[in-house]
């Protein structure tokens, strides 16, 4: 892949090695746990690319998942159980919260997992949304995982169907223009919402020069896309079809056509060069930096079309660049809550039971799981994330995740740094473990005099006082 040829000439052959491993598990995970940086090395840098590419069965994390029992449910099952008892729909939605969480902290498919939580929020649904509450879980089981490294346009088509987003967005209420006879008004017509953010934020993006009028036959493509709301499924209503004749950004459906009107637009858009632009785009911008490099971006949209949409394509083009790889040396890119709560956990060497406490803690940041209204989706630029409310709420967490005042997570930083060869009665060696198991560099001026002024005493112990304020200080808010 040549790696060593993106190096800075500045760092030391010392250095090289820690922080071009820490980088990779900082960008195509959520961050390195104790001992993972030495393992990478010992891999290689390369195989363990492959591996988070082509990833294999987690049997370790199915056990651990296996806590959560309804997330395997149906839309419809979810529905029957509510309608039952309405206190499930806690227990579902405990659920679907506790299992993002622990997928982030001990996944070793740790990419599909950042993927996840990316195309999640490129195809965004609003959990609080009337009858998306109870397709959520779901619709990320079923329309998302199954795809973040296969065709975009299986992708595309999953979401384009799934019952969450045709509710979320309203299609189930697109209908070809019916007007009452008696008074010549409209009782039932066209819902754009799909049809304008299909183009707008799913495929072709805002900036590719479509009109209004495409916007308008996009979404008359989908009428008759619908869902049986008491079985929680897809459902076809072709009495509701508009089978005009319609031209959407190029593409020109003949009249008379039933469901596969929205199907052939589904199968144009995900291939078109404005497509390939826009998502590699997003990519590079998650997986790279907040300002995409330009060359890149024509690389990988080359590549996207090349292979048909192929997103493991992509991820290949965009993890052998000399882009990609010279930001192991600059600053870093700021974290979001997540990002920065699913890192911490993983440095803290935490085990995961429920999700409650960092649920709670991801709402104090203002990110909450599943939460973000418009379907924008949460913003993937880390500089958006930063501000002076947040940060303190980024610093409590980490204060209280390493003294076990967390719900739903248990630490023991005295025992993590000794099974690293660290003293935890030695602030300075808490520092060191965390430098070269986590950071893989040294700590700040700042940080090293902050972890130096801990002091035995009290009821808290010197690792966990320690770690707690290495997980709070500047390095762990960038990845």
């Amino acid at each position: 892949m040549g790696l060593s040829a993106s190096f800075s000439p500045q760092a030391s052959p010392v250095d090289i090695g820690p922080r071009a491993a820490v980088h990779l598990l900082n960008r195509i995970g959520y961050g390195p746990r104790p001992g993972d940086v030495a393992q990478v090395l010992r891999r290689g840098l390369e195989k363990h690319i492959n591996e988070q590419l082509e990833p294999p069965p987690d049997p370790e994390l199915e056990a651990r998942l296996r806590a959560f029992p309804t997330l395997g449910q149906s839309i419809g099952q979810v529905l029957t159980a509510y309608n039952q008892d309405q206190r499930t729909i806690t227990r579902v939605l405990d659920d679907f919260y506790g299992a993002r969480i622990m997928r982030a902290v001990h996944a070793q498919n740790q990419l599909e997992e950042v993927l996840v939580d990316f195309w999640f929020n490129h195809f965004n649904v609003y959990i609080q949304d009337g009858f998306v509450r109870y397709a959520t879980s779901a619709y990320e089981r079923d329309a998302i995982r199954p795809h973040v490294l296969g065709r975009f346009r299986d992708l595309l088509g999953a979401t384009a169907e799934h019952p969450a987003m045709v509710v979320y967005l309203d299609n189930y209420l697109s209908t070809v223009s019916r007007v009452d006879p008696r008074t010549g008004r409209l009782i039932q017509g066209l819902n754009e919402n799909y049809g304008r953010e299909l183009m707008e934020l799913h495929t072709v993006g805002v900036a590719a020069g479509y009109t209004q009028d495409h916007v308008f036959d996009a979404a008359r493509c989908f009428t008759g896309w619908g869902v049986d709301q008491r079985a929680g499924t897809f459902v076809y209503r072709p009495q509701n079809h508009d089978t005009g004749a319609k031209n959407v950004f190029g593409l020109n459906v003949p009249a008379g056509g039933q469901k596969q009107d929205g199907d052939r637009l589904l199968d144009y858009l995900a291939v078109h060069p404005a497509t390939a632009q826009h998502i590699s785009w997003q990519l590079v911008q998650r997986f790279v930096a907040d300002d995409p490099p330009a060359r890149l971006v024509e690389r990988c949209a080359a590549v996207f079309l090349d292979t048909g949409g192929d997103i493991r394509a992509v991820m290949k083009a965009i993890l052998g660049s000399a882009e990609f790889w010279a930001e192991a040396f600059g600053n870093g890119k700021p974290r979001t809550p997540f990002e920065f709560v699913a890192a911490a956990l993983r440095a803290a060497g935490a085990e995961v039971t429920t999700g409650r406490g960092a649920f709670g803690a991801l709402t104090n940041m203002g990110m909450p799981l599943y939460n973000c209204l418009p379907p924008t989706g949460y913003s993937n630029r880390g500089s958006d994330w930063l501000n002076p409310s947040s940060h303190l709420q980024r610093m409590n967490f980490a204060l209280d995740l390493t003294i076990g005042a967390v719900a739903g997570v248990t630490v023991d930083v005295r025992n993590l740094v000794r099974r690293y060869s660290g003293d935890p009665d030695d602030p300075a060696s808490v520092a060191t473990m965390m430098s070269n198991e986590v950071l893989g560099r040294s700590l700040s001026v700042s940080t090293r005099q902050a972890v130096a002024r801990v002091a035995p005493g009290g009821s808290v112990n010197v690792a966990a006082r320690a770690v707690g304020l290495i997980l709070a200080g500047p390095e762990m808010q960038a990845r």
